[in-house]
């Protein structure tokens, strides 16, 4: 996410000094001095002084202070590194369930003219939904779909799905050669009309992933189950199975 970039404004002020105010003086008179009288001397008068008042000195003119340094400038935030797109992740092949001894092939499926999900004809292989989110896809919830059985074919790679506990890991092997690990949370069913399919087949949210297939009563008139069996797993972080392994 490209982050805001911001620049400080500039501050510079300047202020005036004021102004300093300097009085003239004037002299006064110089008093008139009679000399005390002496015999057979004529009488003289001092000189009046003629001194005039001096004039008032020019005030002096005030000087602007020096303007305020300005602020430095900050430097501007570097450029955000772009976002890197997550590598793609290659198409899964095959998915092993350990504990039930299952080890079975996936089949790229999409939808059904009806709307719903395809579902291989051969009970031994599972879809995956390939409209969707592949497993180990960083978001999104990645779901794999099969039979739990034919009136011809018997049982089929799920049918001890609803067996799955907690802890159980689940893994996805992909057409490259990698591999991803996964734990289950929970295992529980809904009747087929509540199916969250909303929640189920979605982009968003934490990586999951999803195994789907059929339970409960078997409605002979329909030659269909009434329930879905639903195992919602996380995936196992590198770190975690390291400790697991050690």
């Amino acid at each position: 996410m490209a982050r805001r970039k911001w620049r400080g404004g500039l501050l510079a002020s300047a202020l005036l000094a004021g102004a300093a105010l300097a009085a003239g003086c004037a002299s006064p008179d110089a008093a008139t001095i009679e000399p005390a009288a002496t015999a057979s001397a004529p009488e003289v008068s001092a000189p009046a002084d003629t001194g005039e008042a001096a004039e008032d000195e020019p005030e002096p003119v005030p000087e602007p202070e020096a303007a305020a340094e300005p602020e430095p400038e900050p430097e501007p935030e570097p450029a955000p590194e772009p976002e890197t797109a997550p590598e793609p992740v290659a198409d899964p092949v095959r998915v092993s369930l350990p504990r039930l001894g299952v080890d079975a092939p996936l089949d790229a499926v999409g939808l059904e003219p009806d709307g719903a999900m395809e579902i291989p004809h051969d009970i031994q292989r599972i879809g995956w939904y390939s409209l969707g989110v592949a497993p180990g896809e960083p978001t999104g919830t990645a779901v794999l779909s099969g039979h739990v059985d034919d009136r011809v074919q018997g049982r089929g790679a799920l049918w001890a799905l609803r067996t799955m506990q907690p802890g159980d890991e689940v893994t996805v092997s992909h057409a490259d050669g990698s591999s991803t690990v996964w734990r289950v949370d929970v295992t529980t069913s809904y009747p087929k009309p509540e199916l969250p399919l909303r929640d189920i087949f979605t982009r968003f949210g934490d990586p999951r992933l999803v195994l789907i297939t059929c339970g409960g009563e078997f409605d002979r008139s329909r030659r269909s189950y009434l329930d879905n069996v639903v195992v919602y797993a996380s995936p196992v972080e590198a770190d975690d199975e390291q400790v697991a392994a050690g």
